[in-house]
């Protein structure tokens, strides 16, 4: 078995390679009929971005399945229910990410449970691997050994406090076999390369060209370069309106360019406003006021005039619960856990990238490119310089064609990420 990983800046085609090695392997060794390839991520924008890779890959002939690794992380411990029971692991809640991952790494540790995995699964593609916390990046380990592992990583897109020094990427570069890769491929635009490298390397992004950086200290001003930038867009028709925290600003200029026309007659643009499941699932779950317990009637009827794919699947688990278990009452655990499982599931199974604008922050915007893409950077945003120079650096270079950042306070300019501190530029000369 075998592990061969990618490395380098964004855009510079990691996951171009994943699939070109991909094929390679495929072609000196196809998938017998019952194998098929496991590719996992951390997101499910960059899962969706992946499956469409991989759909491309004709040698697979859809032999592969695509998903993210807590996905991948629950299933192994939904199969193996009488082990973990066997062992006294315990049995995590479906949402309880971090714990789902740290028993189904245990559970791989086991070489019946690991080699069940290997059987069908004989090649694993693994891209955004620089997001591995520990317990993820452990059932990766464990998977290393017995199948042939692709991976793909730029320890720079990590926005995770906690995985710095980064644990996957050290260990790749203690494995060996790191290809790095510089050649740019998801723009040629220089304006927009030397942007990304500047950021990158700590130093002041140029305002040139296609990457223009704008001082907008009002919602109204900065939605009507957001509705020119859009209108006079011709780049292509995927544009992407990314930001660290949809905040007062953000949610300011989002109103004003689904509304209003600027003066230059662009406007208003129907904006699709991408939220992260949990926040979706965590406005529901409040605004349902789960009682502690509720007799299946109760619990059908708070799923009146709910939206239909929620509701369906909740009605579905109390049928469940009836029919296989006799049950007549359920706890409000169990509700928010049904419920919460359920937004994941309708995240996972949304439509994939497509013509339109989007709305999203930049943790949503990991791995996925756009044609033109207009960065509101506000006020407050958390993080050290380190930290909101890989905020910018991971939304600026999801552009493959034009960038627009938008600055709303005026001393940021001269703060990194857009500038150097001034102790930093003399101690440098």
């Amino acid at each position: 078995m075998t592990i061969q990983s990618f490395s380098g800046a964004a855009g510079c085609g990691k996951t171009h390679q994943l699939m070109a090695n991909l094929a390679t392997r495929l072609e000196r060794h196809p998938l017998q009929s019952f194998q098929k390839v496991l590719a996992l991520t951390f997101m499910h924008g960059s899962r969706r971005r992946l499956d469409d890779r991989l759909g491309g890959v004709a040698l697979l002939r859809r032999q592969y399945e695509c998903t993210t690794i807590d996905g991948f992380a629950w299933r192994i411990v939904s199969r193996w229910q009488a082990l973990i029971t066997q062992l006294e692991m315990g049995h995590p809640r479906v949402n309880d990410y971090e714990a789902v991952c740290q028993i189904a790494a245990d559970l791989l540790s086991h070489d019946i449970v690991v080699r069940w995995i290997a059987a069908t699964y004989p090649i694993v593609v693994v891209d955004e691997a620089q997001d591995l916390t520990p317990n993820r990046l452990r059932i990766v380990q464990a998977m290393a050994p017995h199948v042939d592992l692709l991976i793909a990583a730029d320890e720079f897109q990590c926005l995770i406090d906690e995985l710095r020094p980064n644990p996957a990427c050290d260990w790749l570069t203690a494995v060996g076999h790191d290809a790095l890769l510089q050649q740019p491929r998801r723009t040629s635009d220089r304006n927009l390369l030397a942007a990304a490298g500047a950021i990158r390397s700590a130093q002041a992004p140029a305002s040139n060209g296609l990457f223009k950086i704008f001082h907008t200290p009002t919602p109204a001003l900065a939605a009507s370069y957001v509705s020119n930038g859009i209108g006079w867009n011709r780049g292509g028709n995927r544009v992407a309106i990314i930001t660290p925290t949809m905040g007062q600003f953000a949610h300011g200029i989002l109103t004003w360019v689904a509304t209003r026309t600027t003066g230059r007659g662009n406007g208003p643009y129907n904006i699709i406003l991408e939220e992260s499941e949990t926040k979706l699932a965590d406005t529901f779950v409040d605004d349902l006021a789960l009682p502690d317990q509720a007799t299946l009637a109760e619990a059908f009827a708070l799923m009146a005039e709910k939206p239909a794919p929620i509701a369906q699947d909740f009605v579905r688990w109390l049928e469940k619960q009836r029919r296989t278990k006799g049950r007549t009452h359920v706890l409000r655990e169990e509700m928010e856990d049904t419920i919460r499982h359920s937004f994941s599931n309708q995240r996972r199974l949304s439509s994939r990238d497509g013509p339109g604008i989007r709305a999203l922050t930049v943790h949503g915007a990991k791995n996925r490119e756009f044609d033109l893409v207009i960065v509101l950077w506000p006020a407050a945003i958390r993080g050290n310089d380190e930290q909101q120079r890989r905020l910018l650096y991971n939304a600026v270079t999801r552009a493959k064609h034009q960038c627009l950042v938008l600055v709303q306070l005026p001393r940021a300019m001269t703060l990194p990420p857009f500038s150097v501190r001034e102790e930093l530029a003399l101690n440098e000369n």
